[in-house]
C-alpha cells in the first residue's frame, strides 16, 4: 500500500458535515496528539507516517516508529490483514496536558480501512481486542439526533483524562456520505478561552474581514497550530519561530475555513491583506505570553 493521508475532521455544523446526524451515530472522544498511520507497504514491511509524511528512523515523530517496531501486536495483526489500514492518535504532550501519566507515548487506534472503506466501529472493535492494540472506546451510539444532543456529549470526553475534560469529540455515521460526494467526519471542542491580557493589541471593529477573523480564527485553530511548531522543535519555544508559526496559522486557517466564511457572508469582497494584518493581530492576542 501506499501512504494516504487521513481526512480532515470538519466542525459540526459546516456544510460539508450537513446530515452527518441523519441515522446511527457514534460518538467518540478527541485525543489530542499526532496523527498516525499504519500499514504495510509495497515491499510488505510495516510503515508508520504522521499526517502528512512517512516517518524514519532519523526523524520518527518522536518515537512513534519504535514504538510500533517494539510492539508485537501490530506485527501479528498486518500478518492476517495486510489490507488493512490503521489510524490512530500518537498521545504525545499537544494542548491538552491532562492526560493519565501511564496514557503517554501509545498509539490509540480511531479508524480502521479496507479499501478507501472504513470499517465499521463494530467490526474493528473486535479485531483490534484480539490483537492487543489500543482504541478509542465509543462514548455513545445515537438515531437521529439532534445537534444540540451530540453537543452536550463533550461533557462525556474523559477517556484516559486524569481530571477534567479532553479536547472534544469526534462524530461518525458510517453510512453518511456528504453533498460532495465524500464520507467526512465530524467535530465538536470544547472551547478555550484565551487568558485577558492587560493590553492587547487592538483589532478593527468594522469590516467584514474583521468579522471573518472574529468567528472563523478561533483560538483553538492558534492553539494547535502553535503545538505543531513546539514539536517539531523538540517541545521548546524561540521567538525566532514566530514568522514560521503566522505562516502555519495562516495557511490552515486559509485552506481549512475559507469555504466556510465565503459561505456565511455571501460571496464578500475581501481585502486580503487586511485579512492578514488581523490574523497577526488576533494570533499576538491569543499568545500574548510569547512577547
Amino acid at each position: 500500500m501506499q501512504f494516504k493521508a487521513y481526512q480532515h475532521i470538519e466542525r459540526l455544523g459546516r456544510p460539508e458535515v450537513e446530515g452527518i446526524l441523519s441515522g446511527n451515530v457514534y460518538i467518540f472522544d478527541k485525543l489530542d496528539g499526532s496523527n498516525v498511520s499504519i500499514y504495510l507497504n509495497d515491499a510488505g514491511e510495516i510503515e508508520v507516517a504522521s499526517r502528512n509524511r512517512i516517518v524514519s528512523p532519523a526523524d520518527d515523530l518522536r518515537g512513534v516508529l519504535a514504538y510500533v517496531n517494539a510492539n508485537p501486536a501490530f506485527k501479528n495483526f498486518f500478518a492476517e490483514h495486510p489490507n488493512l489500514r490503521l489510524f490512530g492518535e500518537w498521545l504525545i504532550p499537544h494542548v491538552v496536558r491532562n492526560y493519565e501519566n501511564d496514557a503517554w507515548r501509545k498509539i490509540y487506534i480511531f479508524d480502521v480501512c479496507d479499501g478507501d472503506k472504513y470499517l465499521r466501529y463494530e467490526q474493528y472493535e473486535q479485531l483490534l481486542r484480539l490483537y492487543g492494540i489500543d482504541f478509542i472506546p465509543v462514548i455513545a451510539k445515537l438515531f437521529n439526533p439532534t445537534e444540540e444532543l451530540v453537543s452536550r456529549y463533550v461533557d462525556h470526553c474523559t477517556f484516559l483524562i486524569s481530571e477534567g475534560l479532553g479536547e472534544g469529540i469526534v462524530v461518525k455515521n458510517y453510512d453518511f456520505v456528504n453533498k460532495f460526494g465524500h464520507t467526512v467526519w465530524a467535530k465538536v471542542k470544547i472551547p478555550k478561552v484565551a487568558p485577558l491580557q492587560k493590553s492587547p493589541p487592538t483589532l478593527p471593529v468594522d469590516g467584514v474581514e474583521t468579522q471573518i477573523i472574529d468567528s472563523f480564527l478561533t483560538p483553538e485553530l492558534i492553539e494547535k497550530e502553535f503545538s505543531k511548531i513546539i514539536i517539531d522543535n523538540g517541545g521548546e519555544w524561540n521567538i525566532k519561530l514566530f514568522g514560521k508559526l503566522l505562516g502555519c496559522i495562516w495557511h490552515a486557517f486559509i485552506s481549512e475555513e475559507t469555504f466556510a466564511f465565503i459561505q456565511k457572508f455571501h460571496n464578500p469582497k475581501i481585502d486580503f491583506k487586511l485579512l492578514n494584518r488581523l490574523a497577526v493581530n488576533k494570533v499576538k492576542l491569543v499568545k500574548a505570553e510569547l512577547f
